[in-house]
């Protein structure tokens, strides 16, 4: 118990403390109070003085001045006579009201700046929610060991948001559209095959309405399926000038597979270039694009190889060989044959078409090497065969039979490297619609020289959704001296209705008179930085 001896003493200081810190707290109101009553007399009308002094205390609500209320109507009289009494009476009642109110937000006593009235003035001050009685007595004690209220700075008043902004992201819109230039493909309409329903060997008439917003429908063209993966192509012609509707005769070949056969990929370009293409497997070709098949003898089979052997082993370029192929089919029979050589190198490649001996299984095929083609085994790639039902198959190296076959060539030159690019310039780099942009190509072989310059631009520019970005294809001919390797050609800006922006050059093909290829992407540096605006 000996631990606790000094409590007594210590609640004796603190009581004292306590007592200290009220009275000093209330010592600096009443010393303040004068000095803050002085300003408002100046400014206080007699009126303002009279309603001020005239409120009543209420002890539940703490507001009004610190006299008590009466009834008499002289003492109010007297009190609205004498200036020095309304000051006193006014003086107790801001006195009471700093003692009332909360601390100041802002630290600051602001001064009345107009004649307004005393009670006005209070009743601004006067806080939204009253404080309660206990909080009035203990804030001066807090205040006084906390060296006075808390001073929270004044945050600068924000202007009021304005919804109708217009740099508010929310509101806003997309560009307009340029009326001068699509960028949209057009738009499919309806599909019909009229009959919708024959029999192998017959014609049905495929019709296809687009539309396009600007530039107008150019092309419709792709192919049909069978169900036994047969391909046949098509391409449209417009019915008329100004129609939408374009039309072509399908022919179904005798001793096709029988069932639904439908449109498997379809092409839809415009005038300005924009294109589609619509797939039956994703769903964007409508379910009309069908027609039924009914055949006797229904060839779902492609054909079959049997063999290749080549007429001679090696040859050298400039004289004539020969392959041939043996194929059957077990119904329709075989319609086409062809095939592919690749070089040692891989850059060049030589086909071949073959033609039927006699109605037997054997077809013969004329081979001729380029001159200059490179030298040692070229290999067999692949044969490719259809039949009358157009049912295709494509044989390639991994098949024993034609992995087999050899040719071994040889000639003069034997040129294995493709062409160089070395560089590529546009005469202009702006052009206007319409307008021609010339594309001029240096480029070098070391071999037998270059045979043709190919390429494409591409529109770089936001297109409508599963809009194709436009594309401007050119070949190049010979320019100016031989000795300086030039290539030029045009790129035509023909469409009034061309898409405006920039045109970027996407590929470069470049081959030599041995066949060899050299494809540049946009990747190379040497066409990277290739490009034209259209304006």
């Amino acid at each position: 118990m000996r631990q606790f001896k000094f409590l007594p003493a210590f609640f004796t200081v603190l009581i004292a403390t306590f007592g200290f810190a009220v009275v000093w707290k209330v010592r600096t109101y009443s010393v303040a109070q004068p000095r803050i009553t002085s300003e408002r007399e100046d400014s206080s009308s007699l009126n303002g003085a009279a309603s001020s002094s005239a409120r009543g205390f209420s002890p539940e609500s703490g507001e009004g001045a610190a006299v008590p209320l009466s009834n008499d109507p002289r003492a109010t009289a007297a009190q609205g006579v004498t200036t020095s009494r309304l000051s006193a009476a006014e003086r107790d009642a801001r006195y009471r009201e700093l003692l009332n109110s909360p601390p100041s937000k802002s630290g600051v006593v602001k001064t009345p700046q107009s004649n307004a009235s005393a009670s006005n003035i209070s009743a601004a001050a006067a806080p939204a929610n009253k404080p309660s009685l206990f909080s009035r007595v203990v804030a001066p004690i807090v205040n006084a060991f906390s060296g006075g209220p808390a001073q929270h700075p004044t945050l600068p008043q924000q202007p009021p948001k304005n919804n109708n902004s217009n740099n508010s992201t929310g509101d806003t819109k997309p560009d307009p559209k340029d009326p001068n230039s699509d960028v949209t493909a057009p738009q499919l309409v309806d599909v019909q095959f009229v009959p919708n329903t024959i029999e192998d060997g017959q014609e049905t008439l495929l019709a296809i309405t687009a539309t396009d917003d600007m530039s107008g429908v150019r092309t419709v063209s792709g192919n049909i399926v069978s169900p036994s993966g047969a391909l046949q192509g098509f391409a449209l012609q417009r019915e008329g000038e100004g129609s939408n509707r374009f039309l072509s005769k399908i022919l179904v070949p005798k001793d096709a597979a029988s069932g639904v056969w439908h449109i498997n990929y379809l092409n839809l370009t415009d005038n300005a270039s924009n294109s589609v293409t619509l797939s039956w497997q994703q769903g964007t070709i409508p379910q009309t694009a069908a027609f039924t098949v009914t055949s006797s003898q229904s060839d779902t089979t492609p054909p079959t190889l049997k063999a290749v052997w080549l007429d001679r082993p090696s040859m050298k370029v400039g004289e004539k060989n020969s392959v041939f192929v043996q194929a059957d089919d077990d119904k329709s029979g075989v319609n086409l044959v062809s095939g592919v050589f690749v070089s040692p190198s891989g850059f060049a490649r030589v086909g071949f078409g073959c033609r039927n001996q006699d109605g037997t299984n054997t077809w013969t095929c004329d081979l001729t090497p380029p001159a200059n083609a490179d030298c040692g085994d070229w290999k067999l790639e692949q044969i490719q065969l259809n039949d009358k039902a157009n049912n295709m198959t494509a044989i390639r190296s991994d098949n024993p039979i034609v992995a087999a076959v050899r040719l071994n060539i040889t000639s003069d030159m034997c040129d294995n490297k493709p062409p160089v690019v070395q560089s590529i310039t546009l005469d202009t780099t702006a052009v206007g619609v319409p307008g021609t942009v010339n594309i001029t190509v240096i480029a070098t072989d070391e071999g037998s020289g270059i045979a043709s310059i190919s390429g494409q631009f591409n529109y770089t520019g936001k297109v409508s959704p599963g809009t194709q970005p436009p594309r401007f294809f050119f070949s190049c001919r010979p320019a100016g001296d031989p000795a300086q390797n030039m290539f030029s050609g045009p790129i035509a800006i023909i469409d009034k209705s061309q898409a405006r922006g920039i045109y970027r050059l996407g590929s470069l093909q470049v081959i030599d008179k041995a066949n060899n290829v050299k494809l540049y992407s946009p990747n190379d540096p040497v066409i990277a930085n290739v490009q034209f605006r259209v304006q």
